[in-house]
């Protein structure tokens, strides 16, 4: 499986077209896969995570048609409100809404009765604090409206809870106060232990390939550019110096340098050009960030 996964990551990496960079001219070939590889990689976790929960018969993974609404109300009462005042609060999801939130997965615990909305980020560090709390926003208020929306739209299993989580994979601190988790985490998360492991050797399966291709693609872009400088130190034919002749006593004076030496004129140095389990179900729905070592 995890091999596939690489396999068609690695695919796309390859596809991925040079463009003309003025920063970077002559290495757009080692670029353009670069940031490839770097984007994809996200995808390839997520497809990853994905393949992991199949491992549990209890975990659906569901898929979205339509994203989750975001609702203005529900906006409005996270910022007046701390967020774990919300546990209680259900909204109703046939509000009108011009805002929307497509998770990257979105799990549901058939067993807890649990879904989990999560969004994987191959490094949180690259997005701005406040870009994060927005994110959180609109995770947290997606959440507020989920069971109605599973229940109505996907025929989800019932759940009684909904968490959302942040997963980093950049290897940086979880910071659980703020919804972001750790790749380490996923044991947790996910309820399945050994996640985490099997996501250290789809990245160490990815990098390998990813490094043996950038390795090939560096030895072609040097050696193009080394036959390039060599072209270019062989003259051309009919091509003319722009430096004055030289003599075994040095540079030749012109006739105007002769002319201004003898009129007293002295012009300095010469210069030179540079280059589901059924449940009873109360009608309450508890919202929050994902609970980590254990449940509530």
């Amino acid at each position: 499986m995890f091999h596939r996964l690489v396999d068609d990551t690695v695919s796309q990496v390859l596809a991925c077209p040079a463009k003309p960079d003025p920063a970077f001219e002559g290495f757009e070939e080692l670029l353009a896969p670069i940031r490839s590889a770097t984007t994809l990689e996200g995808s390839l976790l997520e497809r990853g995570i994905k393949a992991i929960c199949a491992c549990r018969n209890d975990l659906t993974v569901v898929p979205l048609e339509t994203p989750l609404p975001v609702l203005p109300e529900a906006k409005a009462f996270l910022r007046r409100n701390d967020w774990s005042k919300a546990s209680a609060l259900r909204l109703n999801s046939e509000v009108h809404t011009r805002e929307f939130y497509r998770p990257d997965l979105l799990v549901v615990d058939a067993h807890q009765h649990r879904a989990l909305i999560l969004d994987i980020k191959r490094s949180v560090l690259s997005h701005k604090p406040k870009v994060l709390l927005e994110l959180r926003t609109r995770m947290m208020a997606a959440a507020l409206v989920a069971r109605d929306w599973l229940e109505r739209e996907c025929d989800a299993p019932a759940v009684e809870r909904v968490e959302i989580a942040i997963v980093d994979g950049s290897g940086e601190p979880a910071d659980h106060a703020k919804a972001i988790f750790a790749l380490t985490n996923l044991d947790s998360l996910l309820g399945i232990e050994g996640a985490f492991e099997a996501i250290v050797v789809l990245r160490r399966l990815y990098g390998a390939r990813i490094r043996e291709f950038m390795l090939e693609r560096c030895r072609a872009v040097v050696g193009a550019m080394a036959c390039g400088a060599d072209r270019a130190a062989v003259p051309m034919p009919g091509n003319q110096s722009l430096s004055p002749p030289r003599t075994e006593m040095g540079d030749v004076d012109s006739d105007w340098d002769k002319r201004d030496r003898r009129n007293g004129i002295d012009k300095g140095p010469a210069t030179r050009p540079h280059t589901a389990v059924p449940f009873k179900w109360d009608g309450r729905v508890s919202v929050g960030i994902a609970a980590f070592g254990g449940r509530p």
